[in-house]
């Protein structure tokens, strides 16, 4: 079975490594405190808000950035398919529009796919604070008496 460190590492879309979470980051800013005190938790709180911050503001400028997009191809779709409609009345649907929908198709399919990377980046994210702060109460754990 991978640790989780690794499914991240093979998993993560390239484009946004950089907003994801340092869950290696993270796991090291555990290890360093040899006495875990109220300034070290602090701290630990601090680094966590901060990764959150981090993907969640990459997360809800992605969001919107797609909610646009849909926006702009729905109304791409609705004029193509009035214009697809005038010409069929008129007697055949043009080699342009057709070449107009196949470009539709490919816009759809793109958002269509970030819509699957963004919901796979929300999945390791979550799974990773999951991960990290069991590990912090682990952590804790072993270090109160």
């Amino acid at each position: 079975m991978h640790r989780f460190g690794q499914q991240l590492k093979q998993s993560l879309n390239k484009q946004w490594v950089f907003y994801y979470i340092d869950y290696e980051g993270l796991k090291n800013a555990l290890r360093v405190h040899h006495q875990w005190d109220e300034a070290a938790e602090k701290n630990y709180l601090e680094l966590l808000d901060k990764e959150l911050d981090k993907i969640y503001t990459f997360q809800r400028v992605k969001s919107e950035e797609i909610i646009r997009r849909i926006a702009s191809s729905e109304k791409e779709v609705s004029d193509a398919v009035a214009s697809a409609q005038q010409q069929q009345q008129q007697g055949a649907l043009s080699d342009e529009a057709e070449e107009g929908f196949d470009l539709l198709e490919e816009d759809l399919s793109d958002i269509i796919a970030d819509v699957h990377d963004l919901a796979r980046f929300t999945q390791l994210n979550y799974t990773g604070f999951q991960k990290i702060v069991k590990k912090h109460d682990v952590c804790l754990y072993c270090i109160i008496p």
